[in-house]
């Protein structure tokens, strides 16, 4: 592929990696936001205070969202007690594939930047060599950019998910919820 084709596709990764990412993160937010308010009922003790405004809060938040509505009404749920959620933890994966296509994106259009730069460079030392100088042409014939895939994004597809749903579990736990 050429250094012109590297940079369509960095554009066009970047922007699919941003679709997914911010579809995936807002349909991942709501779906725990409406699984804290499912389990956010009256309870006796010192948590029925805190779970009390996390219910009013979250209220006030789908009230005041209503173009929002389809994903209030067609995230989904999770259980996280012994059920599998393979929806709820499909979409949360997508957070992480959206953000490593966003990654892969920006590396390729980095490596068609500096490519076009050094066919410039190049260009400038081939003009002082007259006649036998390659042309523009023959120098972007020559090169060939590889092929980058989100696998190789090793911190936003493998680890991060891991690190945030340990942190998200804690978070539930400490409020009751898990």
């Amino acid at each position: 592929m050429t250094y012109q084709q590297a940079g369509r596709i960095a554009i066009l990764k970047r922007v699919a990696g941003w679709v997914i990412f911010l579809l995936a993160l807002l349909s991942t937010v709501i779906s725990v936001l409406s699984f804290m308010f499912k389990h956010s009922e009256k309870q006796p003790g010192i948590d029925a205070v805190m779970l009390d405004f996390v219910h009013v809060m979250i209220d006030m938040v789908r009230f005041n969202t209503p173009f929002l509505g389809f994903f209030w009404h067609n995230s989904p749920v999770p259980e996280f007690n012994g059920q599998m959620n393979i929806g709820f933890w499909l979409i949360y994966i997508l957070i992480f594939v959206g953000l490593a296509l966003e990654a892969s994106g920006a590396r390729m259009a980095r490596q068609a930047r500096h490519i076009k730069e050094g066919i410039e460079d190049q260009m400038i030392l081939e003009q002082t060599k007259g006649s036998e100088g390659r042309s523009r042409q023959q120098l972007e014939e020559k090169v060939r950019v590889p092929r980058h895939t989100i696998f190789l994004q090793i911190f936003p597809l493998y680890i991060l998910p891991i690190v945030i749903a340990v942190v998200g579990y804690f978070v539930l736990s400490l409020l009751g919820l898990v």
